[in-house]
């Protein structure tokens, strides 16, 4: 049983760096688009390390099988039994007990790479190979993709959409919740996580100044122009009720939520922050080297009840979540749509609309009336996917996900970040605080040039 979860987990690990390996570096080179090269023996010093990339498509059909290893070799699960009927039959033919089998797949091994875990990395894998800046290399569908999604979200149960975690957009902000969780415990939201750590680093890293932080991520006006009014409509819907002079009011509850902005208050104290650019302390714009340049500080992922004063420290309990059930089911979401439409289910009980409709409740939109925009989106799948685009841009922000997103989708990865600048109450955006110079090759990662001037069979990906 041990050698069967060090196989499985390996297996299942070397599906996660397949799959990241591929989100980084793979590419078009001579007409092909190209993996990585596929090792699966073990190498010595007198292996021969020169060998050329592989297909993304016989990268794809690896990562698969190392999938289906794992599966086959892990739990679903880790957690102690108390029945030996309980035992799997693989492993009771072999006589053995719970206790016995507890030892090995128990409460002490939980948070390592299980099958449920290894489900999801496909899922993941299956949606980036069918994405347009793949899907000419790959012959992975959206309905393969959107059907993994669906195999991964099973966990939770015969119905997933009713199992979406109420709190599951705040899963960071309750310390305590985190401290009582028992060791390799998860919430509702979280598939996969780090360990729990009591610290102030991010606070430190992130707070505005006045707070005693860094205030090192400072989100874009894009990214809040993103952002609906409470009624679910865009602000640049003439319907919605946007008002530039008022540009915070009414709006999304998330932005709130995940962005400080002027007026916002923040930290222990409920400290107002006052971001405009004739602000008194270094909280205003570009006042000091830790000022913001866009108008806005990062909210998410911090704890709120920090004290990040050095000489006072009031720390809190943090851990970074590795996959979160949001992130599969906006994933389901996307390929659902594109395969069956935004109401189409294909072999499953629900829809990309119902996704969608969940989430944006949960976050609390459309909960007391009608959801316009939603159902404007009902019946066209273009509108859909740009609805699901958005929602997966506002869920998903300062995880990690935007900037590869925005490449397999091949969107516009050259817009400059904007920002906002206030000055006597007047708001004015930022057309440019900073430039993003990407060219079109740029879509897909290059090869390290070390290696490529180390082993000559390693071609590089075009443009690079």
């Amino acid at each position: 049983m041990f050698k069967d979860r060090m196989k499985g987990d390996a297996f299942g690990m070397r599906a996660l760096y397949m799959y990241h390996l591929l989100l980084n570096h793979a590419g078009w080179a001579n007409g092909q688009l190209l993996g990585i090269p596929i090792i699966t023996e073990s190498e010595d010093l007198n292996s021969d390390f020169n060998v050329p990339r592989n297909t993304f498509q016989e990268c794809i059909n690896q990562l698969y099988a190392d999938v289906d290893s794992a599966i086959m070799l892990l739990p679903e699960n880790y957690g102690a039994i108390s029945s030996d009927n309980q035992v799997p039959e693989k492993y009771q033919t072999l006589g053995i007990t719970s206790g016995q089998y507890t030892r090995v797949f128990g409460d002490n091994a939980k948070n390592r790479m299980n099958a449920q875990i290894a489900k999801a990395v496909r899922a993941q894998a299956a949606l980036l190979a069918a994405s347009p800046a793949y899907s000419e290399g790959s012959n992975v569908t959206w309905e393969e993709a959107a059907n993994m999604m669906a195999e991964a979200l099973s966990g939770l149960g015969a119905n997933p959409i009713a199992e979406i975690d109420p709190d599951g957009n705040k899963w960071y902000a309750d310390g305590q919740a985190i401290e009582q969780l028992a060791a390799g415990e998860n919430p509702k939201e979280i598939l996969w996580r780090g360990n729990k750590e009591e610290n102030v680093t991010l606070e430190q890293d992130h707070y505005p100044p006045t707070l005693f932080g860094s205030g090192r991520l400072n989100p874009t006006q894009n990214l809040v122009d993103a952002f609906p009014m409470a009624n679910g409509l865009p602000i640049t819907d003439p319907n919605s009720g946007y008002d530039p002079n008022n540009p915070y009011n009414n709006r999304d509850p998330r932005l709130a939520m995940y962005i400080i902005y002027n007026g916002s208050t923040a930290g222990p104290g409920n400290t107002e922050i006052i971001t405009a650019a004739d602000g008194e302390d270094n909280n205003a714009l570009n006042k000091d080297v830790t000022s913001t340049r866009t108008g806005y500080y990062m909210k998410k992922h911090l704890n709120q009840d920090v004290n990040a004063n050095p000489d006072s420290e009031t720390p809190s309990y943090h851990y970074k979540s590795f996959i979160r059930y949001t992130e599969i089911f906006l994933g389901y979401a996307e390929a659902a749509n594109e395969a069956w439409g935004p109401k189409g289910t294909g072999p499953n009980s629900y829809s990309a609309y119902d996704v969608i409709k969940a989430i944006r409740q949960r976050a609390g939109i459309g909960v007391n009336s009608t959801d316009e925009y939603l159902e404007s989106a009902s019946n066209n799948k273009d509108v859909m996917r740009e609805l699901i685009y958005n929602e997966r841009r506002l869920e998903l922000c300062f995880e990690g996900f935007r900037f590869w997103d925005l490449r397999r989708w091949k969107k516009d990865i050259t817009e400059p970040a904007k920002g906002m600048q206030i000055v006597g109450g007047e708001y004015n955006i930022l057309p440019e605080v900073e430039q993003r110079a990407y060219q079109d090759y740029m879509y897909y990662g290059p090869i390290p040039n070390s290696e490529v001037v180390k082993f000559d069979n390693l071609i590089q990906n075009e443009g690079w």
